[in-house]
């Protein structure tokens, strides 16, 4: 939702402070979780389902999907009751 403000701001009000600023936003934001993706490439690829899958949950999601992901992981090597 906050990437959609943000994106919404930065279009609709061209050659403005705020779309300046939004735009700075969305940027750092983009770079800040490609730095995620790169960091946690090996949780990715532990996690149960698709890479990719993960990979386009941290981009957008940043850290918040790693703790989903550490828990799959570990319930994945409990055994069901």
């Amino acid at each position: 939702l906050l990437y959609s403000f943000l994106a919404y701001l930065a279009i609709t009000r061209p050659l403005t402070i705020e779309a300046n600023l939004c735009t700075g936003i969305l940027v750092a934001l983009a770079i800040a979780h490609s730095v995620e993706c790169y960091l946690f490439r090996r949780t990715i690829a532990e996690a149960p389902g698709h890479p990719a899958w993960h990979m386009l949950n941290v981009f957008l999601f940043g850290v918040f999907h790693r703790f989903l992901m550490k828990q799959a992981i570990s319930s994945r090597g409990e055994p069901s009751a």
